[in-house]
């Protein structure tokens, strides 16, 4: 009779233990989706290259949740004169994530997106080929070519930057 006694508070100090484990802090932590996450304003070093020909300039970039898993990035504007390049935004870009080495890495990319501005009056037509953003944390970078107007060949772009 007494190991029956000692069984049955072994049990119910089991059940007991089990119950208050399970009534910890309950909420959960709030999780941004990737495009939110991404979001901001983004200031640093823009490197324009054409035909190997290299020039280093300051730019803002704006990068704006659409939805949950997409982005819009407006470029920074730069040069001057008939040498100057307008901001121009990309819409509809998809966006994931990634974790490498306890790291989350927001990322997003599209191959090819066209479209035209109005400058100064005139229409110009524009082709963004193999755009690739990645972000860590504050920081971000942007790498594409973009086909502008009539110049016969692209400009390849690459900008890093921080929040």
């Amino acid at each position: 009779m007494k190991i029956k006694k000692i069984m049955a508070m072994l049990i119910a100090a089991v059940v007991v233990c089990v119950g208050f484990t399970s009534c910890g802090d309950d909420e959960d932590n709030e999780v941004f989706p990737a495009a939110k996450t991404i979001e901001g304003s983004y200031s640093g070093e823009v490197t324009f290259s054409v035909m190997g020909s290299e020039s280093k300039d300051s730019g803002t970039y704006e990068i704006k949740a659409v939805d949950d898993t997409h982005i819009s990035m407006t470029t920074s504007s730069s040069g001057s004169g008939t040498m100057a390049l307008p901001s121009i935004t990309v819409d509809n870009i998809p966006v994931s994530v990634s974790n490498t080495s306890g790291t989350e890495v927001v990322s997003a990319s599209i191959p090819e997106v066209s479209g035209t501005i109005t400058v100064n009056g005139e229409e110009k037509a524009y082709t963004f080929s193999d755009i690739v953003i990645v972000n860590t944390g504050n920081k971000i970078s942007i790498a594409y070519s973009l086909q502008y107007g009539r110049m016969p060949m692209a400009i390849v772009t690459s900008f890093t930057g921080e929040k």
